[in-house]
């Protein structure tokens, strides 16, 4: 009588390991394939570089490249996948595209492209998105240099600055005196611009107001009292700036909630609108900028 009882208890046990295996590999079935950054970091602990969010995850600053290609008329690649961001001038943007945007990237494209360049960079390094912040130069001079004086571009100075800046200063008004490029344009004829409109910044800015942020440049040919000037939102609320000496060609940065004014030129000037909350539409809104006598100066949107 063993042997039957052997036999049954072999074929049990192999119903059981048949049923077992059917269960993990439904299991298995229902589990995604990991990506290939999953895998690097279930690999290595370490999650992968993530784009341009980091400037700290980019390798060493080139002193001298190729330019590849040209996005507009101050941002460019290298043949090493760097990204630039000419330093001292802000051409027209392409998206959204502002007046005078094409010429500019048709300007630095011809003087640049193709060629190897001489990099001049400053203490900063790369900016936020991890773009090296440079001067360039060929074989023709300083591409900031010629387009301020073709007017395809104002300045743009984010302290501190170590070099000579008459010389743009000189171009940016030859240009402005003569009419060309952007200073025949309305846009272009108030004493600020807007240079960046982050209206839906980072995390909450319900709980967070300083995720928003506006940032202006002087584009006057002079030094300007900030205090003249308010922003209003779409929902027609306005808000009084700051007191403060803006010289020619800086930048100030215009921030929601509450902080301390920082007003010394010779770092980045910031200014705070001291809210509570988020003051931008997260879906979509206008910032204008206005003059004392309610004039709109420039206006962006998000």
């Amino acid at each position: 009588m063993r042997a039957p009882r052997t036999t049954a208890g072999v074929i049990a046990a192999l119903l059981l390991v048949g049923i077992r295996l059917g269960r993990a590999f439904l299991a298995e079935a229902a589990i995604p394939a990991q990506t290939p950054d999953e895998a690097v970091t279930a690999a290595t602990g370490t999650a992968p570089r993530s784009g341009w969010d980091d400037a700290s995850s980019h390798g060493p600053i080139p002193v001298k490249a190729v330019v590849v290609s040209v996005y507009d008329g101050d941002t460019f690649t290298l043949e090493t996948g760097d990204k630039i961001r000419l330093r001292w001038v802000n051409t027209p943007e392409m998206k959204p595209e502002e007046p005078w945007a094409r010429d500019a990237k048709a300007f630095t494209d011809r003087f640049v492209r193709g060629q190897e360049v001489d990099l001049q960079v400053g203490s900063e390094g790369r900016d936020s998105y991890g773009r090296i912040l440079a001067g360039v130069t060929t074989s023709e001079g300083s591409l900031s240099l010629a387009l301020l004086e073709e007017g395809l571009g104002h300045l743009f100075l984010i302290p501190p600055d170590e070099i000579d800046l008459a010389p743009l200063y000189a171009a940016e008004e030859r240009a402005r005196a003569a009419g060309r490029g952007i200073w025949s344009h309305e846009r272009f004829a108030g004493p600020l611009h807007i240079t960046s409109f982050h209206g839906n910044g980072r995390g909450d800015d319900a709980t967070n107001p300083n995720a928003e942020s506006i940032r202006v440049c002087n584009i006057s040919g002079k030094p300007l009292d900030l205090s003249q000037f308010r922003v209003r939102n779409e929902a027609g609320q306005v808000f009084p700036l700051g007191r403060m000496n803006v010289p020619p060609g800086y930048t100030v940065k215009i921030q929601s909630g509450r902080g301390t004014n920082q007003t010394d030129a010779t770092r980045q000037q910031v200014t705070y609108l001291n809210q509570t909350t988020g003051i931008w539409n997260d879906e979509g809104d206008t910032v204008e900028l206005l003059d004392a006598s309610g004039r709109v100066v420039d206006w962006s949107k998000h």
